[in-house]
């Protein structure tokens, strides 16, 4: 469970997300700290981790607490012919496999939900870069567009079995296997190269898209490319952006562009996101979505130590006159102070001043 210093780093990180999120719009979401299980049981996979944290409510009913966010948020959002703007801050409570004990991981994001456009896509991707930004100066954010290798495999024809396990490969930029599985399903070494190439290519996003223009891709991957050239344009201008086509999503949830975002001195990504038209319709929505979520959880490790103190002043008293030293707490409160009165230092107390109170005055 993360401590108090840890919610006193988080809250003011949260406070620079909001600033940057209420600029365009989006406004604070909450939502329960419950939810019926059989939201997560249908949307498992969806779901980082496998193991939920149920119990039973008075009704009966079989409850969760919430091991994800954007899944409330869609159940309990109605569609509407304007798009609906949200941001949220909350922790979900989930562990990584059902041997492992759970953990409150403490998360901020936003989502952009209703008929989604291209620049829907280019302003949550900006507000993206702009919230990574925030946290440091050295962010990278890496894009993909699930079209492009999709697009690829079946514009070439490659058998519909094999694409999770390609995407996979894909992910992991596994060349020696991707091409002995495509070679012993009869792919021409063509193909396989042109998918070596994809899968390795990484780059700033207008220099990538350049370079996918210059490859034979057929139809379908061809027009990913063309949308994910008009958000390049779009973005013109915004650092540390990249291409990297091995980023996987499920595809039964998301579609178009995914994202993963990173900082310096944490190896996994601190933001993530994407498209998840998929989910949408999963879940009975006619509508597009769009959203990211910040880890704040992980970022523990390299936020800096808050330097609020505890209290202003630390008075330290024998107890023998309580009259006395009320009536001294009562006039430095009066002042603006927050006073804390003890008869010795706690450990690890951080304040601006210590006095002693003795005989009824006040020293230092």
């Amino acid at each position: 469970m993360p401590d108090s210093n840890f919610y006193d780093m988080t809250d003011g990180i949260f406070a620079k997300l909001a600033g940057i999120w209420t600029q365009r719009g989006y406004t604070r979401y909450r939502v329960s700290r419950f939810e019926e299980y059989d939201l997560y049981a249908k949307n498992r996979s969806f779901i980082t981790g496998s193991a939920i944290l149920t119990f039973t409510d008075t009704d009966g009913r079989l409850m969760a607490l919430k091991p994800d966010v954007t899944l409330s948020v869609i159940r309990n959002t109605v569609p509407s012919p304007a798009l609906r703007k949200l941001y949220y801050c909350e922790s979900v409570y989930r562990a990584a496999d059902p041997s492992s004990g759970f953990s409150e991981i403490r998360q901020a994001g936003l989502e952009c939900i209703g008929p989604v456009g291209l620049f829907d896509v280019c302003e949550v991707i900006t507000l993206a870069a702009r919230s990574l930004a925030a946290l440091s100066d050295r962010y990278i954010l890496d894009l993909s567009h699930l079209g492009l290798l999709g697009g690829f495999m079946e514009d070439a024809g490659i058998d519909q079995s094999l694409r999770p396990e390609l995407l996979r490969l894909a992910g992991e930029k596994n060349s020696h296997e991707a091409r002995a599985l495509l070679a012993r399903n009869g792919v021409s070494p063509q193909i396989a190269g042109l998918f070596d190439t994809m899968i390795h290519l990484r780059a700033p996003l207008e220099e990538a898209v350049a370079k996918l223009s210059a490859l034979p891709l057929g139809e379908h991957a061809a027009a990913a490319l063309s949308e994910l050239a008009r958000v390049a344009r779009a973005l013109r201008g915004t650092p540390n952006l990249y291409l990297e086509l091995s980023l996987r999503s499920d595809e039964r949830y998301y579609q178009g562009v995914v994202m993963r975002g990173y900082i310096p001195g944490v190896p996994s990504p601190v933001l993530s996101g994407g498209r998840y038209d998929g989910l949408m319709r999963r879940l009975h929505r006619d509508a597009g979505a769009m959203g990211f979520a910040v880890y704040l959880n992980l970022l523990e490790r390299v936020l800096p130590e808050p330097e609020a103190l505890d209290a202003d002043v630390l008075i330290l008293h024998d107890g023998s006159d309580p009259e006395g030293l009320m009536r001294r707490i009562a006039a430095l409160e009066a002042q603006g102070s927050r006073v804390r009165a003890d008869r010795a230092v706690p450990e690890g107390f951080r304040c601006g001043k210590v006095l002693r109170y003795d005989g009824g005055e006040v020293h230092e």
